[in-house]
């Protein structure tokens, strides 16, 4: 035989000793956390989260409630005092009940001072916030008003983004 035979060389499958796939597919799991993690940091405007700094209406509650699809307002009662002319005696008052259409909003949305498009922003507010409403224009806009962490707050929405 001559001396320039070449001698096959065993795959590189077969060269791997088990400790050297198992490194590897750790290896390999450590790289994925680590691609998750990084892109999780560099995009973290996909989240549903509001940005920070923005004054949002919204009271931290951890769930939200699904929207009522039966397409009626929840309406609740409220009884205040009625303006009489009669006297009457400290045991009996008179009362008149008031109904106060609830509702929600949509979508991320302004609350206006005006109901005009070009009227100062009041506050931002967040998509399932429940407001009571207080009148809806032929404009367009529906006068609203809610409880926020600062207080109650009064203004306009765009009627379309309510339900």
């Amino acid at each position: 035989m001559s001396k320039n035979v070449r001698r096959r060389k065993t795959p590189i499958v077969a060269r791997i000793s088990t400790r050297g796939a198992v490194a590897i597919v750790v290896m390999g799991i450590f790289f994925m956390c680590i691609v998750v993690l990084v892109s999780k940091a560099l995009f973290v405007s996909n989240s549903k989260d509001m940005p920070e700094g923005i004054d949002t209406a919204t009271i931290a509650t951890g769930t939200q409630a699904p929207p009522d699809t039966s397409g009626q307002p929840a309406v609740a009662t409220t009884t205040t005092p009625a303006a009489t002319t009669a006297p009457q005696s400290s045991t009996t008052a008179a009362t008149t009940t008031k109904e106060v259409v609830k509702m929600k909003l949509l979508d991320v949305t302004y609350l206006k001072q005006e109901p005009d498009e070009e009227s100062e922003n009041i506050i931002v507010l967040s998509p399932n916030i429940e407001v009571d409403v207080l009148e809806t224009l032929d404009s367009g806009w529906t006068k609203i008003t809610f409880l926020n962490v600062t207080g109650q707050l009064t203004g306009y929405v765009q009627t379309t983004f309510l339900y």
